[in-house]
């Protein structure tokens, strides 16, 4: 018994030690993550592609990494126009530029390009409002 109380003793400094430790980490993650907000564009985007010949469909879902609250309401403001750009750019695509792997990226890239055009067009240094574009789902039917 004698035993335990000593281990008990000893321990109890220990853990309550880690404890503490555990949530000072987590209060530091939390801070870091508490600027960063996903938009996403919501329903996805379903259009075809390709031009001439059988009709080929492409479904994405997209979401866009904004920095700030502030930079998520003007953003989430001028949605209209980027679903548009985006549902355009798809549109334009062929299957040598949508197939998995860098092509794909490419198209990553183009999207963010594009959007950040039309912020910076829409809004007065308004490129930098979005991070990042993620394509949370990319369904191609051909």
């Amino acid at each position: 018994m004698k035993f335990k109380v000593l281990w008990l003793f000893l321990l109890a400094p220990l853990l309550a030690f880690s404890t503490v430790s555990y949530a000072e980490d987590e209060d530091a993650d939390a801070e870091s993550l508490e600027d960063v907000r996903y938009l996403d564009i919501k329903p996805a985007v379903v259009t075809n592609y390709g031009g001439v010949g059988r009709m080929s469909y492409i479904k994405a879902e997209v979401s866009l990494q904004v920095g700030s609250q502030e930079d998520f309401q003007k953003v989430f403001h001028h949605f209209p126009s980027l679903r548009h750009s985006l549902v355009m750019l798809l549109g334009q695509q062929t299957d040598a530029t949508i197939a998995a792997g860098a092509p794909r990226e490419a198209l990553r890239q183009q999207v963010l390009a594009q959007m950040r055009a039309i912020m910076e067009e829409e809004e007065e240094g308004g490129a930098d409002m979005i991070d990042d574009v993620l394509f949370s789902a990319f369904f191609v039917q051909r």
